[in-house]
């Protein structure tokens, strides 16, 4: 959430934000000790803990999320209304996505369809555990209609937290104290990707 519109954010794009999460149900290792099967359970207040939290990282966000635990194991996913600052172009959401870090794109046209399906992907690129670190959205889901905007993405919860957690042990070692230069020498060694079926620029990990 705060890398996504955060990002928004960062371009002046962002009046308000208001977030749907499906969650998993479990985590996978523990999925044949309890979770939920052919039904969805809402969390029982609105607004969900997610909007709050992310406000501790950027307090002036104006968010309201919603969230349900729904009978899978992989991964979460977010739809998301927004309400931009002004009328913009589908062209200059996009942009404002491409430029942040930690942010790729799937579409649904090259048969990324479902959660499975980035999953299998990951496996594919030789991701350790079939790691996502970044967060994928669904670029032919992105709609903007004058100063509204919709889109939908993944999040792989068990590895999203990797990247920033290898820049805060920088950070609290002071091996590097420039927040830009530490996500850059660690996206760079991840082989991080800002567009999942074009190889990252440049990265150490496939060298």
């Amino acid at each position: 959430m705060v890398r996504v519109l955060g990002a928004l954010d960062t371009a002046g794009l962002l009046q308000r934000a208001r977030g749907v999460l499906i969650r998993r149900a479990t985590d996978p290792w523990e999925s044949h000790l309890g979770g939920i099967m052919n039904t969805m359970v809402p969390e029982p207040t609105i607004p969900s803990h997610q909007g709050p939290d992310a406000q501790t990282v950027l307090p002036g966000l104006d968010v309201v999320t919603i969230a349900a635990k729904g009978a899978h194991t992989q991964t979460h996913t977010h739809f998301w209304t927004l309400q931009l600052s002004r009328e913009a172009a589908r062209d200059e959401v996009l942009g404002a996505l491409r430029a942040a870090p930690r942010i790729a794109f799937i579409r649904m046209s090259d048969g990324l369809v479902a959660l499975n399906s980035t999953i299998e992907l990951m496996r594919d690129l030789g991701r350790p555990r079939g790691d996502m670190w970044e967060v994928a959205i669904w670029e032919d889901l992105v709609t903007v209609t004058g100063n509204e905007a919709y889109l939908a993405y993944q999040v792989c919860n068990e590895a999203i937290v990797v990247p920033e957690t290898i820049d805060a042990i920088r950070a609290l070692s002071g091996t590097v104290t420039d927040a830009e230069t530490s996500i850059r020498l660690t996206d760079r060694s991840l082989g991080m990707r800002q567009d999942f079926l074009t190889p990252p620029e440049d990265s150490d990990h496939d060298r």
